[in-house]
């Protein structure tokens, strides 16, 4: 029986992942190279980095250096960002039907608690989640299942009560391994990645109901 549900962040509940691309298109751009998208999506969901977005800019000759980049990056992120920071469709309606239903619910993110509390906090969420866990909380980062064991600890719950929504691959893989249903809701930017361990695949949180939720386990 589902008695609670465990959000990721990043890509489900804020559209983050778009402004932190484009932001890096325009970097490149400005050095007259090409952002590998596709290399940057191997990133997503996690937070060890295994594509390493300044590499051209650490070898000899490079045009500029990393600590360059990470300025002019965080100037065009921060203008693009204002533009994405608000609930994805279907967030907050969900949210509310949870609460009304009794589940408990919380937020399970590769990303830095802090970044946690940043987003819930501006999108005035944080009463709507009864718990949180954030990358730099854990030792291992998704596709491994720490931090959904550690937001189901928080919670309360046992993990095969715990349903997982998920943007990515390596989020899906982590809710699985930690032993929780899983619903993919792919963004445009993961839309290509390999869903199949997902139990349900939706192309948004509206389509996702609480019965759709606790019908994941029977």
């Amino acid at each position: 029986m589902i008695t609670a549900v465990i959000f990721d962040l990043d890509g489900l509940i804020i559209d983050s992942e778009t402004p932190d691309v484009l932001a890096w298109q325009a970097v490149y751009a400005r050095y007259g190279l090409s952002f590998p998208v596709d290399s940057w999506l191997l990133n997503i969901g996690r937070n060890d980095g295994p594509f390493d977005a300044y590499a051209p800019f650490r070898r000899a000759g490079s045009p500029a250096t990393p600590e360059t980049v990470a300025a002019l990056w965080r100037e065009h992120h921060d203008r693009l960002i204002d533009e994405y920071f608000k609930p994805l469709p279907g967030v907050v309606p969900l949210l509310g039907l949870l609460r009304r239903r009794g589940l408990r619910t919380a937020v399970a993110s590769s990303s830095r608690r802090s970044w946690i509390d940043r987003v819930l906090a501006r999108l005035g969420l944080e009463a709507e989640f009864d718990a949180e866990a954030g990358g730099d909380e854990v030792p291992r980062a998704k596709p491994a299942p720490d931090v959904y064991l550690l937001a189901a600890r928080r919670l309360g719950a046992p993990p095969e009560a715990c349903a997982a929504l998920e943007d990515s691959m390596n989020g899906v893989l982590a809710a699985k391994a930690a032993g929780m249903a899983c619903i993919a809701v792919p963004s445009a930017l993961t839309r290509a990645m390999d869903f199949s361990a997902a139990d349900l695949v939706v192309s948004s949180l509206e389509e996702v109901s609480v019965e759709t939720i606790v019908g994941l386990v029977t």
